[in-house]
């Protein structure tokens, strides 16, 4: 836009905001768990994953001819 005076903006980010302080001896389970678990669900998943892109890939039969097929190329020598 056209004007004759500078406007001034600020960009906010969220790294510039403070983590959420969380105290340990509060939670429910142990910290390190919880890491274990979200890992144990993301290595699941990618297992179920590639499972299913493995059926699907192999969910048809191609069709398997029982003659060969000959493609007769002709050399012209000149």
């Amino acid at each position: 836009y056209l004007s004759s005076e500078y406007v001034w903006d600020y960009e906010y980010y969220y790294d510039y905001i403070d983590p959420v302080s969380v105290n340990a001896t509060t939670l429910k389970y142990n910290r390190y768990s919880i890491v274990i678990i979200f890992w144990i669900i993301l290595a699941a998943f990618i297992g179920f994953f590639f499972l299913i892109l493995s059926l699907i890939s192999h969910s048809r039969q191609l069709p398997r001819s029982t003659q060969l097929l000959f493609i007769p190329i002709l050399y012209c020598m000149s």
